[in-house]
């Protein structure tokens, strides 16, 4: 086994802040009143912004065991490229330039009075599967309210397939943050990619420090209105990447997944975490760091079981991100009490 220090934030450090703020709680037994949610949240002094501390958690991976591709991989490698989430197909995930979807974008159980919404780009979208999968155990109705390249956070959207700011990316997340204020959900999942561009009002594509103190300000404006919108806001990491489109290398490699492996390095970006933990912790809201329930060896395997992690180097597969439940909800759990 190798030891790796992930500079993030560990979910259950934020639970003492948050719970004091909180109140209410939403309880995995299945007795569970579907609107249990919807109870008034006391009234309590205010929790005075925690100082951000760094943090260093060890985890132990195992190291990465080759095999052969299974005949039974899920999805299959044909079918990789393709296993979408839902709302691609539903037309309620808003592609880069083109206008807002007008369907409902509801699922779960859709007369239950307990609303859960899904916030962010195509990453946000990627925890869809798993949501939904929740929201149907819980009884929840899940919004599902997602735009393709437009990160959560208050600042422009840089294309750079076109060199130009997206403009209907400001719109579509003014709009949508409107919305949810108005709807006022008792949970809300926010999400981004953390390989995002950005420019300022010149145009000029910012790096750097400049690049990261625009993000700081922006990801604070779209979380304080999450925050007035919602007593519960849950910041979920971004998720760890490939090096390969999986399903080509492992079309190349089917006597062995350790050639389409991804070092521990190159899956994410440990200042990034570090970001976007001090990000949600600065406001006392819930942070989440999913990195060792997609990369769960070392090096990161393409594969959890039979199933195939990735549609693409960047995106999970339906099929696999449905399995997250599990860990999503046995970590979110203790902080809902």
């Amino acid at each position: 086994m190798r030891r790796f220090i992930l500079f993030a934030a560990l979910a259950g450090f934020i639970s003492l802040t948050f719970t004091s703020a909180m109140g209410d709680d939403i309880s995995p037994s299945p007795s569970t009143s579907p609107s249990a949610l919807d109870q008034p949240t006391p009234t309590s002094t205010p929790t005075a912004t925690p100082t951000i501390i760094p943090y260093t958690p060890t985890y132990i991976l195992p190291p990465m065991v080759d095999q052969e591709v299974p005949a039974n991989l899920s999805p299959s490698l044909e079918k990789a490229p393709l296993d979408y989430p839902k709302p691609y197909a539903d037309r309620c995930h808003t592609q880069q330039n083109l206008t807002a979807s007008l369907a409902a974008c509801e699922y779960g159980n859709l007369k239950s009075k307990t609303t859960v919404v899904l916030f962010g780009d195509s990453h946000a979208l990627s925890w869809f599967p798993a949501i939904e999968k929740l929201a149907i155990a819980k009884d929840w109705k899940l919004l599902s309210l997602t735009m393709s390249s437009c990160w959560p956070a208050d600042i422009p959207a840089w294309n750079s397939t076109t060199n130009k700011l997206m403009t209907n990316c400001t719109i579509w997340r003014k709009s949508t943050l409107a919305k949810i204020s108005r709807i006022k959900p008792n949970l809300i999942f926010v999400s981004g990619t953390g390989g995002f561009a950005t420019a300022d009002s010149t145009g000029k594509v910012l790096t750097g420090d400049a690049k990261t103190q625009v993000w700081r300000a922006g990801i604070a404006r779209t979380l304080t209105i999450l925050k007035t919108a919602s007593p519960r806001v849950v910041v979920l990491g971004d998720t760890p990447h490939s090096q390969y489109d999986p399903a080509d290398c492992l079309e190349l490699n089917k006597d062995s997944i350790a050639k389409c492996s991804t070092p521990l390095t190159k899956s994410f970006n440990t200042n990034w975490l570090t970001e976007e933990h001090n990000a949600a912790l600065s406001l006392n809201l819930i942070w989440l760091d999913p990195t060792n329930w997609i990369c769960t060896t070392d090096p990161c395997s393409p594969l959890f079981g039979k199933y195939l992690i990735y549609r693409d180097a960047g995106h999970l597969t339906a099929t696999f991100a449905k399995t997250l439940e599990v860990p999503l909800w046995r970590t979110l759990s203790p902080l809902m009490q």
